[in-house]
C-alpha cells in the first residue's frame, strides 16, 4: 500500500488549545469524542481509517463523532494523504496540547465537567483493564507502564504547590514524547478537596 501524504502546518504559536466554550465541553462529554481527542493527541494527524483502526472501531462508527468534533472546532482538516489510490482527508486537533483545566473556574461548567470526569473514570477503568493483558505491560521498574494510585491527606500549601509542579511536568512530558516504536499508554488523574464529616454532632 504506497502512501503519500500532503499536510498542512500548524499556524506559529498554536500550542495549546483552551477548551472553554460549552458547545465544546459538552461534545467532550462523549467518550467516543473523547478518545479520537486522545488518539489524535498522542498519535498526529490520522484519517478516519487509520483513527478508527487504533480506536478497535469500523470507520463508519466514528464519522458522526468527526463531523460534531470538526463543527465546534476542537479538530481541524490536516491536509490529505493517498491510500490504494483514494484520497483521505487527515484530521488533527487544533493544537498540540488540548487543554481543559481553565474550564473548571466558571462555575457554569461544573455539570458539564463533572460528567467528563465521569467519562474519564470509565475510559481509566477501560484502558486498565486493557492494560492488564497488554503484551507490553511492564508492573515494575523504570520501565513500568501499568500502575494505579489513590492516597488521601492533608498537604501543606509548598506540598501541595510540588504536587502540582509534578502534575504539570508529567503532562509536559507525555505532550513532548512521541516515540512510535512505544506503545500507546494513558494517565488518567483527578484531584479534589474532600467534605469532612464533623465528629461533633
Amino acid at each position: 500500500m504506497k502512501k503519500s501524504a500532503r499536510r498542512k502546518a500548524r499556524p506559529a504559536g498554536s500550542d495549546t488549545y483552551w477548551v472553554l466554550r460549552e458547545d465544546q465541553l459538552d461534545v467532550l462529554t462523549s467518550p467516543v469524542r473523547s478518545d479520537i481527542i486522545d488518539h489524535l493527541v498522542g498519535q498526529g494527524p490520522m484519517s478516519i481509517k487509520q483513527l478508527a483502526a487504533s480506536l478497535g472501531r469500523q470507520p463508519s462508527s466514528i464519522y458522526y463523532h468527526i463531523e460534531l468534533l470538526h463543527k465546534v472546532g476542537l479538530i481541524v482538516e490536516a491536509g490529505t494523504q493517498v491510500s490504494n489510490r483514494r484520497t483521505e482527508v487527515l484530521y488533527q486537533t487544533s493544537a498540540p496540547r488540548m487543554r481543559l483545566m481553565r474550564a473548571i473556574s466558571n462555575p457554569k461548567n461544573h455539570a458539564v465537567v463533572a460528567k467528563m470526569v465521569s467519562v474519564l473514570g470509565r475510559q481509566a477503568h477501560r484502558d486498565f483493564e486493557q492494560g492488564l493483558s497488554h503484551p507490553a505491560a511492564e508492573s515494575e521498574g523504570p520501565q513500568r507502564n501499568l500502575g494505579f494510585f489513590r492516597l488521601i491527606n492533608r498537604p501543606g500549601p509548598d506540598s501541595l504547590a510540588e504536587i502540582n509542579r509534578h502534575l504539570d511536568r508529567i503532562a509536559e512530558i507525555l505532550w513532548e514524547e512521541r516515540d512510535m516504536s512505544q506503545p500507546l499508554v494513558a494517565l488518567s488523574w483527578t484531584l479534589t478537596p474532600l467534605g469532612e464529616r464533623d465528629d461533633s454532632e
